[in-house]
């Protein structure tokens, strides 16, 4: 921790998706001991480090062993089917407290192939103890949520990450009425401007401490500039030219989805910036992503600031009334996701009694032939069942989410509109 001249404390965040997918990323293990032997080198940088993507358990030990030195307060969340959210923390600051919010609507089980359903995305929240007897405690919210695997569509997964923004907006504000200066940072893969990102600023009354900084910026005109400058005025940290892993990006696909947004009424950001942008001789680019990192005046309390406030009744109902179209949108998919693999399943039944008689006959005349049937009646059987776990289980708990959700936010629309 550091002071300013007029002794108010500052804490220096840094945010890296360290892309630690086991078989998939490329030379994970070696970019993972480099990532730990950086911020031991660099270890006077940082007072908090909030990383991403840690799936690996000798990728975290290793880390662990090297900056247990310097940051002797740490943790690793596990929740998860697979290996856990991938989401750590390390802090020079005392950990008085640690919880884990696992994200109710996160992609689909069927898609297996992209993970977000199987590690479990969530909120890792850590509360950390006051730095001085009249500065707010601060909560950090750790996240990665899920990926946009298209720009648009069904694949780009918009109203999975605008409902666990909406979680983090209740979570951020119930935090801040409990007195905490809370920061949400993170790998939350939404840019600014779009949906989600409105509920993790509009709705929690957080401001993106880069935007702190800098203001509000054109992202048109950050996209129309080089690499290097994309980075140095618009924070660009994923897809950038620059990062040795992205190369095959066209220039206007660099963006910002790594954060910190913080409460503007008990954080101040004095410094950002991104960082990790340097290579690892004869490896690349430490991640996929480039780390963000910015340093906070940790304002007194004061009760006459009160807590961080949401934009006007207006904006807000615009946005709202756009996140009730997009779950009504989304549930028809939901419905016909479920719909079709309850059909899958009921099928499979018939073809199997089918596929059963059809054997007693061939089997009288070729016995060798009920080899085929067996493999036949097994492949249905098995692609029937899994369909038929997903439809019933799956399908009827993420329509069930997706209500809730729609119903809270019809509450808070309600609540406005009978003032």
């Amino acid at each position: 921790m550091s002071t300013s001249d007029s002794k108010t404390p500052r804490v220096r965040l840094l945010t890296f998706n360290t892309w630690g997918l086991k078989f998939v990323s490329k030379e994970r293990k070696a970019r993972l001991q480099a990532i730990a032997k950086r911020i031991h080198d660099s270890h006077m940088e940082y007072d908090v480090i909030a990383l991403q993507e840690v799936w690996v358990n000798e990728d975290w030990e290793f880390i662990e062993r090297l900056t247990a030195e310097y940051f002797p307060y740490r943790r690793r969340f596990f929740a998860g089917i697979i290996s856990g959210p991938g989401l750590a923390i390390l802090s020079k600051i005392p950990i008085e407290e640690t919880f884990l919010y696992r994200f109710p609507i996160n992609g689909r089980p069927s898609a297996f192939w992209r993970g977000d359903w199987y590690v479990g995305k969530s909120i890792a929240v850590t509360l950390l103890k006051p730095l001085s007897s009249d500065s707010p405690p601060l909560a950090i919210l750790n996240s990665h949520m899920h990926a946009p695997y298209a720009l648009e569509g069904d694949a780009a997964y918009d109203c999975h990450r605008a409902c666990q923004s909406w979680d983090f907006s209740k979570i951020s504000r119930l935090l801040s009425r409990a007195g905490y200066a809370v920061v949400i940072t993170g790998d939350l893969n939404s840019r600014p401007g779009s949906l989600p990102h409105k509920f993790l600023t509009l709705e929690t009354g957080l401001v993106d401490s880069w935007e702190q900084l800098h203001g509000v910026q054109d992202l048109n005109y950050i996209k129309s500039l080089p690499a290097q400058l994309q980075i140095e005025i618009g924070g660009t940290t994923c897809d950038s030219l620059l990062n040795t892993w992205r190369q095959d990006r066209l220039p206007t696909e660099a963006c910002r989805l790594d954060y910190a947004l913080v409460d503007g009424n008990r954080l101040q950001t004095v410094n950002a910036g991104v960082s990790f942008t340097e290579n690892i001789p004869n490896i690349g680019s430490y991640s996929d992503h480039f780390a963000y990192q910015c340093e906070l005046e940790v304002l007194p309390v004061n009760p006459a600031r009160g807590t961080a406030a949401r934009h006007d009744d207006t904006v807000r109902l615009q946005y709202l009334s756009e996140m009730l179209s997009l779950i009504d949108e989304y549930k028809k998919t939901s419905l016909w996701q479920r719909q079709w693999r309850l059909s899958h399943f009921w099928i499979s039944v018939v073809l199997i009694v089918a596929m059963i008689i059809c054997t007693t006959f061939t089997s009288n005349i070729a016995g060798w032939s009920s080899i085929f049937w067996v493999i036949a009646v097994f492949a249905v059987s098995v692609t029937g069942l899994i369909d038929g776990l997903i439809g019933f289980l799956f399908g009827w708990k993420e329509w069930r989410a997706l209500e809730e959700v729609r119903l809270e936010i019809e509450d808070c629309v309600n609540g406005m509109t009978r003032r």
